[in-house]
């Protein structure tokens, strides 16, 4: 087992090394807790070596060029997004002469609006660490592992789970790294810092598009032909080889292969970064939810932030007026789960972007004469695989393989190297894989899209309260569970056998998840209660409305936004069962409902220890235990009735007098009528979003997730202190009130 020190210090077989001894590598380690035995001595493959620029691999992994034995072969590249810098960094490392020119460096700099975190998956994260182990240790470092906790697919109404995934274990049984999420503007600072590195401060030119090209005989003094770029201002240079790295409205496709209509996937995306934490954040990394012409994403990035993407379906071209994007939204998923709600309302207005999904269909022609394209500019593809960057990252690992390996074959002599059949291999290589995955996208965002929860949904209300499950919903859960776990064993671990040659296997114990133990994958996969149980989190019982629009709120929330803020009243449920009753009792309610129909003594709710639960025992005043069918196992929440002839209703159905039923997070809950003016809701909060600003019997303005700034502290400190926390709530000391929403 490796850390990420010994990575960075390891050399890559990609590189030009010249090695005069076999390097000791570890065996691949299937078992993130197994200790390793004894290091098994295995022989590295043999190396690529460029003859045009032998090199030595100092003690820190970089490389030292020495004096060129001949003129080393230049290659131009259109585009400074990912993949491009991916390509410069192997390049130059293998000697190559490289110029990266692109028309807006802001996103490397910082610059500008924040741009999002990126995913980057197992299969694009073995090819950096193939490409050089210190940028692939330096993006390690720097990514929030979501890889390492459940993942999948979740009804966009109700919040439960449709399918589950398991990233973890495709990568590790493969000796792969684990899925990170990473912000696009540090990924490309350090591959832009590993480029100046290899290449020097040159090789990185900002305010240059790049607008066409031109193949023409060689220079004097040089052997065959060459590519001649001509950049907006008019300067022209050449080079031996083009690379279009310029996204999805290349001007080197356009020019490569003709004018083609980008493809509009029907769906605008509104997205946001939000400082709010889930409730099962510890057991969950990130959730698709699935809607009928909308879907909606969510994805822990880490220091306590959530990265979301919110897709509807409508004709594109569409605006919003200033100020307005977040009440859109919230009318197109306002009545979804807390889930959405919250993270939507979480996030400040000026933070909301929108953008229309575009793609390209695939095409069969990446490469003519010495131009040759890669990442969107030759396969754009829809973004709900999260494998856009990951192909392009791809793409460089096998150009700069098939470039380099011809240059070897030929002596190291760039003039020798026939370009055209180095650039059609590359074609060849990827092509398949990369359709594929093309393919898989488009079909996710369609099926994402079209999902419906009831018969009925779209068509008829009547049909659709009567809650049959739809038969495509059915049907494709069915298809999903079948073949979900080899498409994902092949879509992370697919190009293993390309990037073999120049990495190690290896399992890190980084990876490995952090607030549960590795065995607990095949419970959590199977038991959705067992999440919910897992999860770091209190339970609340609150009744929420709009935040009015007044001087009085802006001022009391903090901020002008008023979807920002909501109006809550409520009370945390703990040990200690807590009496529900009329506002103005002398009893003194602990939830105050303000209704005449609510009795003095109405109701009572508690959480009960997993040994009291099984049991039956802990009801306030007896009465008959009813758990709709739930398996009261685990730390249970319950609502009593104490049959006061006044009613209480959860999710609009009257209990029985005396009857007490077990609580799911996401009922709702009406005292004394139905429908009821105050209607409370279920929810579970993240025992560190803790607040002291709840009552129990008036509603309070808060803003939603941002009760206090989140600290810095390591992942294993924060899982002890929600252990911590959650243990002194249990006993009745430091009880908080709400966090809201």
């Amino acid at each position: 087992m490796r850390s990420a020190t010994s990575r960075a210090t390891s050399g890559s077989a990609l590189l030009p090394a010249v090695l005069t001894a076999k390097t000791a590598v570890q065996a691949p380690i299937r078992d993130t807790h197994v200790a390793a035995s004894a290091p098994v001595q295995l022989p590295v493959r043999k190396a690529v070596v460029v003859r045009a620029a032998a090199a030595t691999v100092n003690a820190t992994g970089s490389l030292a060029h020495s004096a060129q034995a001949t003129k080393p072969m230049k290659v131009i590249i259109a585009g400074a997004g990912i993949g491009g810098l991916v390509l410069a960094v192997s390049l130059l490392k293998q000697g190559f002469e490289v110029k990266v020119f692109e028309r807006d460096l802001t996103a490397i700099r910082g610059e500008g609006k924040y741009r999002g975190p990126i995913q980057v998956q197992s299969n694009a994260l073995a090819a950096l660490e193939a490409i050089d182990p210190e940028v692939a240790a330096e993006v390690l470092r720097e990514g929030c592992i979501t890889g390492d906790r459940v993942n999948g697919l979740c009804d966009g109404l109700t919040g439960d789970w449709y399918v589950k995934f398991d990233t973890f274990h495709p990568a590790v049984n493969k000796g792969l790294p684990v899925t990170r999420v990473i912000s696009r503007v540090t990924l490309q600072q350090i591959l832009a810092r590993a480029v100046e590195r290899y290449g020097g401060p040159g090789v990185l030119n900002n305010g240059c598009c790049v607008t066409s090209f031109d193949e023409r005989p060689a220079a004097a003094g040089g052997d065959g032909t060459e590519v001649v770029v001509t950049l907006e201002d008019g300067r022209t240079f050449s080079a031996d080889v083009l690379i279009g790295a310029d996204g999805i409205w290349s001007k080197i496709r356009k020019q490569l292969i003709g004018e083609t209509k980008a493809n509009y996937s029907g769906y605008t995306c509104y997205t946001g970064i939000s400082d709010f934490t889930p409730a099962d954040i510890d057991v969950v990394g990130y959730r698709v939810f699935l809607g009928n012409g909308q879907y909606f994403v969510s994805s822990d990035v880490g220091n306590g932030k959530m990265q979301w993407y919110g897709f509807h379906k409508e004709p594109a071209g569409g605006t919003d007026a200033e100020g307005t994007r977040k009440a859109r939204l919230l009318e197109i998923f306002g009545h979804w789960n807390d889930n959405v709600v919250d993270l939507i309302k979480a996030t400040p207005e000026e933070d909301v972007l929108r953008r229309d999904i575009f793609d390209r269909p695939p095409i069969f022609t990446w490469a003519k004469g010495r131009v040759a394209l890669l990442g969107d500019s030759a396969h754009a593809m829809q973004p709900n695989l999260g494998q856009g960057g990951c192909m392009a990252i791809e793409d460089a690992y096998e150009l700069a393989v098939d470039l380099s390996k011809a240059l070897s074959e030929v002596g190291g002599a760039p003039a020798a190297v026939d370009v055209g059949a180095v650039l059609k291999t590359y074609q060849a290589n990827r092509m398949m894989r990369v359709s594929a995955i093309h393919g898989m996208a488009g079909m996710a965002a369609f099926m994402a899209s079209t999902y419906k929860c009831y018969l009925g949904e779209g068509w008829s209300k009547w049909v659709e309260s009567l809650r049959i499950p739809h038969p495509g919903r059915v049907i494709g859960r069915l298809v999903m569970l079948l073949t979900m776990p080899a498409v994902l064993d092949w879509v992370l671990g697919g190009n293993t056998e390309h990037v073999e040659p120049n990495r190690a296997s290896y399992c890190s114990l980084g990876d490995k998840p952090k607030a549960f133990a590795e065995s607990r994958f095949a419970e959590f996969m199977a038991d959705d209660e067992s999440i919910v149980r897992s999860s770091h989190a209190d339970w609340l019982l609150v009744s929420e409305r709009n935040a009015r629009v007044s001087a009085a709120a802006g001022s009391s929330s903090g901020s002008t936004d008023v979807n920002s803020s909501v109006e809550c009243k409520g009370i945390y449920i703990g040990d200690t069962p807590a009496l529900v009753g009329r506002t103005g009792s002398s009893l003194r309610p602990a939830l105050a409902v303000d209704d005449v129909h609510v009795h003095e003594r109405h109701a009572q709710v508690w959480r009960e220890e997993p040994s009291a639960a099984a049991s039956g025992s802990g009801s306030a005043d007896g009465g008959n235990m009813v758990v709709d069918g739930h398996s009261a196992n685990g730390g249970s929440y319950f609502l009593h009735d104490l049959a006061s002839g006044r009613g209480t209703w959860v999710n609009g159905r009257r209990l029985a007098e005396g009857a007490t039923v077990r609580l799911r997070p996401g009922d709702c809950v009406e005292f004394g009528r139905h429908p009821s003016h105050e209607v409370y809701k279920v929810k579970m909060q993240h025992v560190t979003l803790r607040s002291d600003e709840l009552q129990g019997g008036a509603y309070t303005t808060m803003l939603v997730g941002k009760i206090r700034e989140p600290k810095s502290v390591a992942p294993e400190q924060q899982v002890h202190a929600a252990e911590g926390a959650l243990a002194g709530f249990a006993k009745g000391s430091g009880a908080g009130k709400l966090v809201t929403a």
